[in-house]
């Protein structure tokens, strides 16, 4: 009895003081959708700031970019390039109510809605739930990313032929500090990772608006939706809307926008993390390198493959099509051929 009591106790004694070293975690048995959605709301909630390294992966060559980033509670960020030197002193800030994107060497500025609005904030939780129904998340050996421990989870899809994701969180802010993208044939495409990363306590937007100011301006986006639905969008455009008839499992319409100055619509499907996007504009000469030529019944196509993308572009009923997403020339050619 007194020997069972003492190793009781040594046993509570051995956790309390691993728990203190921080070497045993209070959180050791969190499911991996929870470590999932904590990390999705940590990445518009804290005060940060650091040094982004984000590499390409091709088959001729691998591309780094490098870039400073501040993250203020959920509805500024500030992302600034610092190599390579094709990229260098692009800006892109985001005050929640326009995102402003600043190409110096085109001298160019281009406007756009907020990715930090409440808006997107309600379209986040709809990809989130999107993304459980169509991806296993499951749970990884711990690692650590600058010196932090870190959950790795890793989003698997449940239908073939889809993008796959890892994502290795902090476990004290639940920020996810590196990501891996695989695209659909299961290759490595993108890595991106924090190679410094600090909690920033107190930091003045004024410091962030104060270099680029004079550059960005007070332009504001316009006020038109982030995505307007079927209905609203076939009553602005000047063609027959076509909406195809098939889509891969899991996935479902996001929304409609349009672009080039109005005179495109986009289409916008996803399965919670892949992404399938369809134009459709008056027909139009669209200039395509290193593209093959792909029939499909009585038309012809032209079909770019790369390693995050497969581009279809043909020609119907004097209207351009364009058909862009990560999954297989199989899936492609069944969308193209359910466009009526």
């Amino acid at each position: 009895m007194d020997f069972k009591f003492h190793l009781t106790i040594l046993f509570r004694l051995f956790i309390f003081a691993f728990s203190i070293l921080g070497l045993i975690s209070p959180t050791w048995g969190i499911e991996p959708q929870e470590i999932l959605s904590r990390s999705l709301e940590a990445q518009f909630q804290l005060n940060l700031e650091g040094i982004k390294k984000t590499e390409f992966h091709t088959h001729q060559k691998n591309y780094i970019l490098t870039a400073h980033f501040i993250r203020l509670g959920p509805d500024f960020s500030y992302l600034l390039y610092l190599s390579p030197s094709k990229f260098k002193g692009r800006v892109i800030l985001d005050d929640g109510s326009s995102r402003k994107d600043y190409i110096p060497h085109k001298k160019k500025l281009r406007v756009y809605p907020s990715l930090n609005s409440s808006a997107m904030e309600q379209q986040r939780r709809e990809n989130l739930e999107l993304l459980l129904t169509n991806y296993t998340v499951s749970r990884q050996p711990d690692e650590f990313i600058l010196g932090r421990p870190s959950y790795v989870i890793s989003l698997i899809p449940r239908y073939p032929g889809n993008p796959r994701l890892d994502i290795y969180v902090d476990k004290r802010t639940y920020f996810p500090l590196k990501k891996k993208r695989y695209n659909a044939e299961g290759r490595l495409i993108v890595s991106s990772s924090f190679i410094s990363f600090n909690l920033r306590k107190e930091f003045s937007r004024e410091s962030a608006y104060r270099n680029i100011r004079r550059i960005l301006g007070e332009e504001r986006a316009p006020s038109s939706p982030l995505f307007y639905t079927l209905q609203e969008i076939g009553r602005i455009v000047k063609f027959p809307l076509r909406v195809p008839e098939y889509l891969p499992p899991g996935y479902v319409l996001q929304g409609a926008s349009l672009v080039d100055g109005g005179t495109t619509l986009k289409l916008t499907y996803t399965n919670g993390l892949g992404v399938i996007c369809f134009f459709q504009r008056p027909r139009a000469n669209i200039k395509m390198g290193n593209f093959q030529r792909l029939r499909f019944g009585s038309l012809e196509g032209k079909l770019r493959v790369r390693e995050d993308e497969k581009t279809l572009v043909w020609n119907k009923s004097k209207m351009t099509f364009i058909l862009i997403g990560d999954i297989s020339k199989k899936e492609l050619r069944r969308i193209v051929e359910s466009v009526k």
